[in-house]
Order: C-alpha cells, then sequence, then structure tokens
C-alpha cells in the first residue's frame, strides 16, 4: 500500500494522508473519499457563576447573592490566554458591572466581572457581550440576563436615645430586607422623616449589615413622630423632644441710641429691647424678666412704666427709658426673675439735654464775598454761595437731627429745596444764597453802614439762653448767671441796634428793620446786657430772668461784590473814604495799596490778582514781587503790597485783579503807582 501526504494552506495549516493500492487514484483507499478535519480556531467563553466560581444553570440576576459573569479566552490548541484585555458591555442600565472597564485575563485564561440589579425595582432582560482578541482574532460572546424587582421589608426602626432635650440630635437605625434576606450593601436607600427635626443624610444607603442608619437634629419640642421610607415600604416610630433649659438674656437694641432731656425737642423715649433665650440660643416665650437702670441722675426712669416684662412668642420684651434733667448715660440691666444671678445690660444709652444755647449757636459763609453787583458797579445775577449753621446744646452736644433752623435775609435768595430753612443732620445745616435782587443800598442812620451790595443774614431756633452752672448740676439755680436775650431782630445797617425806619443812600427810599417773634415769657421791658450778645437783641426787651425757651440767633454779612477796581476819584460821596481804594504807602522797596469795587466793598474772593511793571529807562530792572495771589474771603476791603527790587523813582508799577464773570469771560482792572 501506498502512501502519500499532502500539505496545503488555507489560512490554517492542516495534513492530510492518503494511502491506496496500486491501481486506484492518488489520495483513495478502495475508491472511498478521505475523512474531512475540521480546523482548531481561538475561541471566547461566557457564563454567569456565583461566589463560589460554580456556573449558573439560570441567567437570572439575584437581588441579594452576588453573581459574576465569567469570560474565558483560548487559542487555537485550545490552551487558556493569560493577561489579555477582555471587556463585557451592559445593552441596558438596569445592571451594573464592576469594574465597569475592562480587566486582563489570568494566569487560565479566565476574567470576572461582578454584576447585580442596578436598584432593587430593576426588571427585564438586558444583553451582555464579552469581546476579547486572540492572536489578532476579535472574539465576541452574548448572554441573555433576566432581572425581577426584590421586595424590600423594612423592620425594626429605632431612635436612640429615646428622649432628648431640643438642639440635641437622635440617632435612628432601620433594618433592609430584600427578598427576605439582608439587603447587601449599597443596594437601597432609605429616607428618614422626623416632625421634629431633619436627618442627615436624606437618603441613607444600606451597609454591609444591612442597614441603613442617619442622625436627626432636633428643631422643635413635643411628642415626634419618625419614619424610614424606601421602595415604597414605610415603618414609623416615635420619640420626645423636651424643652432646652432657658440660658440667660440678649441685648438687641436701644431705638434710639441718643435721647434728650426733659423738655428739649428731641426724642425724650428709647425702647430698649431684649430677647430671652435657650441654650441653643433660640427665644423662649412666657419668661418674666425684671429690668433695673445703672444711674438714674436727674430723673432718668422707666417712663412710669413697670420694671417687669414678659416675652412674647419671639421672645422679646421692651423696657421704655425716659430722659431725665441731665445728660447723662445709662445703661438697662435685665434678668431672669426667677434666676437674678442670669443678667444682661444694655448698651450704653446716652442722653444730652439737646436744646440749643446761644454761646453755641454759630454761622459761617462758604464765601463772604462773591460776584453779584450793586447800584455803584455792573450787576450779575445767579452766582451762589453757602450759608452753614452749626448749632449745640450748652455742653457743645450736637442738636437733634430734624431740628429746622428758618432763615432771613436783607438781599437775594435764600433757597434750599425750595425753601429758605434747613434741616439739622449731625448738628449742621446749609441754605444756599442766590445772587440776586434785591440789593441792598446802604444805610443814613448814625453808625450805620452807607455802603450799597452789603446783605445780612439772620438765623434763628428754639433754644435756651446760656448760663454758668455754678454746682455743676446742669440745671438753672436761681441766681447764677445767664446771658439775657430779647426780642430778636436783622440789623441790616450793621450800627448793632434796631432802627425801625431808616432811608437808604442811593434812592433816598425808606427803609427799616423788623423784629422776629419769641415766646411771651421771655419779653420783658429792662435793658439788655452789654456785654454778651451785642446787637442781637432789641434794646429794652430783656426781662431778666433766664428763659430756657427762647429763640437763639445770629446773624452774618454777605458782600455782592463788584466787578472793576474803583480808582481813588472815582466814588460817590457816600462812600468812606476809609474803604476806597488807595495807595497807603509807596517807596522804592516796597508799595502797600487797599483795594475796593465802587461801593467801597471787596472784590469777589476768587478775583486773581497779577503785577506788571513798566521800567522809567530801558535799561531799568525795576521788579515788584509778592502781590500774586486771589483776593479772598473778606466783608471789607483788604490791604495789599508788594515788595519792590531795583526800581528807581518813576518806574511805574500797574496791580491788577481779574475777575471771572458768570458767562466765562473775565474783566481786568487795575491801578497804577508810580516809584517815588
Amino acid at each position: 500500500m501506498k502512501c502519500r501526504v499532502f500539505l496545503m494552506t488555507l489560512g490554517l495549516a492542516f495534513g492530510l494522508v492518503a494511502c491506496g493500492g496500486g491501481g486506484g487514484n492518488p489520495g483513495t483507499t478502495s475508491g472511498q473519499p478521505p475523512p474531512v478535519v475540521v480546523p482548531a480556531v481561538p475561541s471566547i467563553s461566557l457564563a454567569l457563576v456565583n461566589a463560589a466560581g460554580a456556573e449558573l444553570t439560570s441567567p437570572n440576576l439575584s437581588q441579594i447573592d452576588s453573581q459574576f459573569l465569567k469570560v474565558g479566552l483560548k487559542d487555537a490548541a485550545g490552551k487558556g490566554v493569560p493577561n489579555s484585555r477582555v471587556t463585557i458591555t451592559l445593552e441596558s442600565a438596569i445592571a451594573v458591572l464592576v469594574p465597569s472597564t475592562g480587566q486582563l485575563t489570568d494566569a487560565s485564561g479566565f476574567a470576572q466581572f461582578k454584576v447585580q440589579p442596578a436598584s432593587v425595582t430593576s426588571a427585564g432582560v438586558v444583553l451582555a457581550t464579552a469581546a476579547g482578541v486572540v492572536d489578532g482574532a476579535a472574539l465576541t460572546k452574548t448572554m441573555d440576563l433576566q432581572i425581577s424587582s426584590g421586595t424590600v421589608v423594612l423592620s425594626g426602626l429605632s431612635a436612640t436615645p429615646q428622649t432628648v432635650q431640643k438642639g440635641q440630635s437622635v440617632n435612628v437605625k432601620v433594618t433592609v430586607s430584600v427578598n427576605g434576606k439582608p439587603a447587601s450593601s449599597n443596594s437601597v436607600a432609605v429616607e428618614f422623616s422626623s416632625s421634629c427635626g431633619s436627618a442627615t443624610p436624606a437618603q441613607a444607603v444600606v451597609d454591609s449589615a444591612g442597614q441603613a442608619s442617619a442622625v436627626i437634629q432636633t428643631t422643635s419640642q413635643g411628642d415626634c413622630s419618625l419614619s424610614a421610607t424606601a421602595v415604597g415600604a414605610t415603618v414609623l416610630g416615635s420619640y420626645v423632644v423636651t424643652a432646652p433649659p432657658v440660658t440667660g438674656l440678649l441685648f438687641v437694641k436701644a431705638s434710639p441710641s441718643v435721647i434728650y432731656q426733659q423738655g428739649s425737642p428731641g426724642v425724650n423715649t428709647s425702647q430698649v429691647t431684649f430677647k430671652v433665650i435657650d441654650s441653643i440660643g433660640d427665644p423662649v416665650a412666657g419668661v418674666a424678666v425684671t429690668a433695673a437702670l445703672t444711674n438714674t441722675d436727674g430723673g432718668i426712669n422707666f417712663c412710669g412704666s413697670p420694671a417687669t416684662a414678659t416675652s412674647g412668642s419671639d421672645g422679646l420684651l421692651v423696657f421704655s427709658v425716659c430722659g431725665g434733667t441731665l445728660p447723662a448715660t445709662v445703661q438697662v440691666r435685665a434678668a431672669l426673675a426667677a434666676t437674678p444671678s442670669k443678667y444682661t445690660d444694655s448698651n450704653i444709652l446716652t442722653i444730652q439735654t439737646g436744646l440749643p444755647t446761644q454761646r453755641f449757636f454759630d454761622m459761617g459763609v462758604t464765601k463772604h464775598n462773591f460776584l453779584v453787583g450793586g447800584y455803584f458797579t455792573n450787576k450779575y445775577t445767579n452766582a451762589t454761595i453757602d450759608i452753614i449753621v452749626n448749632a449745640a446744646d450748652r455742653q457743645g452736644n450736637p442738636v437733634p437731627d430734624g431740628t429746622p433752623v428758618p432763615m432771613v435775609a436783607e438781599g437775594g435768595q435764600l433757597n434750599s429745596g425750595d425753601v429758605s430753612s434747613c434741616i439739622l443732620k449731625a448738628g449742621t445745616c446749609k441754605v444756599t444764597l442766590i445772587g440776586q435782587e434785591y440789593r441792598p443800598m446802604g444805610s443814613n442812620t448814625t453808625g450805620g453802614d452807607p455802603r450799597p451790595g452789603r446783605v445780612t443774614i439772620t438765623a434763628f431756633m428754639d433754644g435756651e439762653e446760656y448760663f454758668i452752672d455754678a454746682n455743676n448740676n446742669n440745671r438753672y439755680d436761681e441766681g447764677e448767671l445767664f446771658e439775657d436775650l430779647g426780642v430778636h431782630f436783622m440789623d441790616k445797617d450793621e450800627n448793632l441796634k434796631f432802627d425801625a425806619s431808616y432811608k437808604n443812600l442811593v434812592t433816598l427810599t425808606d427803609e427799616g428793620e423788623v423784629t422776629y417773634p419769641i415766646p411771651e415769657a421771655a419779653v420783658g421791658t429792662k435793658a439788655c446786657p452789654t456785654n454778651s450778645n451785642i446787637g442781637l437783641s432789641k434794646a429794652d426787651t430783656c426781662n431778666g430772668k433766664w428763659d430756657r425757651l427762647t429763640k437763639v440767633r445770629n446773624s452774618v454779612v454777605v458782600i455782592f461784590s463788584g466787578d472793576e477796581i474803583a480808582p481813588p476819584g472815582a466814588y460817590d460821596v457816600t462812600i468812606p473814604t476809609n474803604k476806597r481804594t488807595e495807595v497807603l504807602s509807596a517807596s522804592r522797596t516796597g508799595i502797600s495799596l487797599r483795594l475796593a469795587d465802587h461801593n467801597g466793598n471787596p472784590m469777589p474772593a476768587d478775583a486773581t490778582l497779577a503785577t506788571e511793571v513798566i521800567p522809567l529807562t530801558t535799561d531799568s530792572k525795576c521788579a515788584a514781587k509778592g502781590f500774586e495771589g486771589v483776593y479772598g474771603s473778606t466783608t471789607e476791603p483788604r490791604n495789599f503790597g508788594a515788595n519792590l527790587v531795583d526800581c528807581v523813582a518813576g518806574d511805574i508799577v500797574n496791580f491788577y485783579v481779574t475777575v471771572s464773570t458768570p458767562t466765562g469771560a473775565s474783566k481786568k482792572t487795575g491801578i497804577s503807582v508810580t516809584v517815588p
């Protein structure tokens, strides 16, 4: 018998041995076809196994037992392929894998993935696909897995401790079973709730012992309900929360924190608020509290109301404090009536006298002299300055906010928010004065000022006469020195006395001063003092008595300045010579002069100064120094000087003043002085 060996390559090598007789066809035996041989190829396997590695015949996933998908790789020779990456994918999220990424096969060519339902409510079929590569060949294997939802039962709900104080915490725990067995770790989330607080965490997952637990922070007191809920299952429980002990008081506020003594224009009463609190800082209602004052100087009191109060539902209680007759500081001490050792003090409450007094009533201006003009000068309208009032009581404390200060003016317009008064805030306020008609025209009275353009503004308000507190009780006592005030008036002509009628010197028409009312009890027929408050009271209207309620008052003079320097010989005869422009002195080392407008008044405060030297000869080195700057705020013409350097007789020094007008233009005027 003859045998032949045929070698063929069909992607994979295999051998075929054919034997036959001498006359037969090659590769046949007795005329029969050769046997078919199947080639050997790599393979992949996929099985569902339990925790012990035993293959499960049912494809059902368990809600309670650990199960694994086991993947195996073999080469063409049937040997396991180690250290080869395999993956499993699930077509649905109703199941989950651990790990969810690929892993390497072990020495036997196997790898396991834990597989479990995503939740106890998961149900349905999910396709699992295993994949790997062996000798370049991509291999896959699939398996359908069946999932049925589990039945959850909650039992043994407990709260520890069973009784706590409000603000303390309660530990709660419940046992969770699925399909009659303890739930596996992280498989079920339980929600705890209570009528007396909130649970942390809000969703508690089952631990390895099949239990879920949380902590409830109590926020209310009483018989408290408790529940645990998961996947439709609910179990109930209870515990008790008692009231925490009352631990003390908190000072809340004093409103206002500054009050004024009896009879003052400011608020005389403060509402001092406290809160009763428990050990966790919550308000407590129905608690009796007593109060006491740390100082009763001058009759500080509880406004005639009881010094005991009961806290409301918000834990708050209020005591009213009224100022006495003295400035002082005071605190309210509040204590628990049942436990006086538990107390607290309010912040310091300040009591001020409040009434403005004459010595502390002040007026000022932003500029005394501004460009408005008058009857011997050009006129300009709508320039403004501010009139400022500061008011304090006899100890320098600010007058209460909101106190009004009326003002009146001899000329122009007072306007602050469409009114001529201002409202004190922090002891001060201001009103705008607009430069316009009426422009005063001077006075022909004895001692009166004859110059046009001088405007008196008067402010007044309710206050008291200043006194010398000899015994330091902050009250006026009979016999103590005081500054008597009579009826006040506006001293328009600046002669420090009241003139009911006079003529102005420009048009010779009638002018006059008027008085303003004060409390009737403060009006008298006695002479007013000549050593205080001069020019502030009409003669023979004082009463010789200390008046707690009168009008304090003050005045300020403002100048409606002109726009140019008047040469010495250009003045009207009514203008006093000592108020006119004049060269006061001149020498080769310096020149002094007075500069005034045509009314004999100062130039505007912001007018600028400059000099120019015209030498007598071309080789003169004369220079003037020290005159530059601005005119400055004043009610009277100012004197200016210039130092001369290297000047000779006959050199001319020009002194210039430049005034900026409301139109934006500038007006420059000057006076020339020849070096003697």
